[in-house]
């Protein structure tokens, strides 16, 4: 496993290679959208002057539209500087790719799928009266996820991986022990050792008769997995999909809407939640970027129901098919001290986005400290106001982010977010030894969350997403204890050494701050 044959290099190079034909495709026909929009508008422009007054009216109609709709800040900023420079084709091009979110079809077909899904997800009422009782002041962002179709539960075993490989190692022996069905859904599949040793597993399980599922998604994994494995899977009795595949819905710019989660399920009483994806840098067998650091959390009992819930609602949704929720409810129930939410968001939510309204209740509800760690910080006014009165109010802020950097562009507006919050008092490290991926908010040692959502706009509005708030488990005291590590080996950043970065740095991350809604 630790070598691949010549051929079969040779073989997945090729195969990726058509993932990279299908992205550069893709790319320009979206290109090509722009260019004929264009040619269109110079056409009104020069033979149909009142048509294309007309078009200017209404694009001063949507604009005033835009801001009084109860929409994200960063969002209608952009689109209002694009309709002021651009007054036709910015407000042609808002139409074509600005409203694709809740309008088209798909949007009602994942509605009627939460809906439905939700359906299955009860409240038991001993365990939120115990909730309650035991911990009065964590009501508000409890009770606010259940106002949003998330049960909280109890009896439940909740163990904590500090590194990717420690939760791929036992995410693998409870797979090799599964009786029932095992599901996987992660934002990237890529082939390497790590998917070689799961897929083998998955093979015979699947020849066992487990029922195995596998969601990964396109945009996330089309370069890094061959064309042909869906239809080796399947021909193995394996049953996957690809979610959202870029070439379909090009027009209304569909391919922004990604599936980030990171969910595994097995037989209904084991679940894993995280920030990893199944590639050999999640796990530090290869280094691109250095030590790979992320976190995940294995639940074992009663609220692992709730992710079981949000992969069927996805897996459904991209199948067109209806799941037997009752099939995978689970009967195992393990004892421990705590409670647990999981919960999931997504673009069919807006305006209303359960994970940027919990991290803000937790940050506004700390009362000692909040840490939080994430590989990006494109975060929008509301947030960093949030943010800054925490610190304001004596409260120990810290924000943890990756010194060495995936995507430089996002890097830039990372570090563009620093300067106000160093100056209310927020202290901000960056990680040394590689890249930070692990996505986690912890307060005052009694609440938190772990799961799949960076602090950046598309994670709080783009993607869909899932994490799993914990509230006065043991737990919490494992994940702090891996915070304190990494703010040990991060650099932390000063006021007056971020003020003095060049100049050419400043301009440029003023000018991408603008665009953050794209990245």
């Amino acid at each position: 496993m630790d070598h691949l044959s010549e051929p079969g290099t040779a073989a997945r190079r090729t195969k990726r290679t058509r993932g990279t034909v299908r992205v550069t495709m893709v790319f320009l026909a979206l290109c090509a959208q722009l260019l004929l929009l264009a040619y269109f508008v110079d056409l009104l422009r020069q033979n149909a002057v009142y048509l294309y007054f007309l078009l200017e009216v209404l694009g001063a109609v949507v604009a005033a539209f835009i801001i009084t709709k109860n929409r994200n800040p960063s969002y209608t900023i952009f689109w209002l500087i694009i309709m002021l420079v651009l007054p036709v084709f910015g407000y042609l091009l808002f139409l074509l790719w600005g409203t694709t979110g809740l309008t088209h079809r798909k949007s009602k077909k994942f509605c009627e799928n939460i809906a439905r899904g939700q359906s299955f997800l009860k409240q038991d009422p001993d365990v939120l009266s115990e909730f309650k009782n035991s911990h009065p002041s964590r009501q508000r962002p409890g009770t606010y996820l259940l106002n949003e179709g998330f049960p909280i539960y109890g009896h439940t075993r909740c163990d904590y991986y500090p590194l990717g490989e420690l939760q791929f190692e036992k995410l693998i022996e409870d797979m090799e022990r599964a009786q029932k069905y095992i599901f996987l859904e992660y934002f990237i599949v890529a082939e390497g050792q790590l998917w070689d040793r799961v897929h083998e597993l998955l093979r015979q399980k699947a020849r066992q008769g487990v029922e195995v599922r596998v969601l990964f998604d396109d945009l996330g994994s089309i370069t890094k997995i061959s064309e042909s494995v869906v239809s080796e899977l399947q021909s193995e009795g394996i049953r996957v999909i690809r979610f959202n595949p870029v070439h379909t819905h090009i027009f209304r710019l569909l391919i922004n809407y990604r599936n980030h989660q990171k969910i595994a399920v097995i037989d209904g009483y084991i679940g894993y939640a995280g920030g990893t994806n199944i590639a050999d840098e999640y796990v530090n067998i290869t280094h691109p970027l250095g030590h790979w650091k992320d976190t995940a959390i294995r639940l074992e009992g009663s609220a692992v129901w709730g992710l079981t819930v949000t992969f069927l609602q996805m897996w459904d949704t991209e199948s067109g098919l209806q799941s037997d929720y009752r099939r995978y409810a689970p009967a195992n129930h393990a004892g421990e001290t705590g409670f647990y939410q999981p919960f999931a968001d997504g673009p069919v939510n807006n305006p209303d986005n359960p994970a940027a309204e919990l991290y803000s209740q937790i940050i506004a509800g700390a009362r000692r400290y909040v840490y939080i760690t994430t590989p990006y910080l494109v975060i929008d006014n509301s947030m960093k106001d949030t943010l800054r009165m925490a610190a304001r109010g004596g409260i120990d802020v810290r924000i943890a982010t990756p010194k060495i950097w995936d995507h430089w562009y996002v890097h830039m507006v990372t570090q563009a977010n620093y300067g106000d919050l160093l100056a209310a008092g927020v202290r901000i490290y960056e990680y040394t030894p590689g890249f930070l991926h692990a996505k986690m908010i912890l307060s005052d040692d009694d609440n938190g969350v772990i799961g799949s959502i960076n602090m950046d706009y598309r994670s709080f509005f783009l993607h869909f997403e899932n994490g799993v708030w914990i509230c006065g488990a043991p737990v919490l005291q494992d994940m702090k204890n891996d915070m304190m590590d990494i703010f040990a080996v991060s650099e932390e950043i000063q006021l007056e050494e971020w003020k003095g970065r060049p100049h050419y740095k400043k301009i440029a991350q003023d000018v991408l701050r603008i665009f953050a809604p794209l990245f």
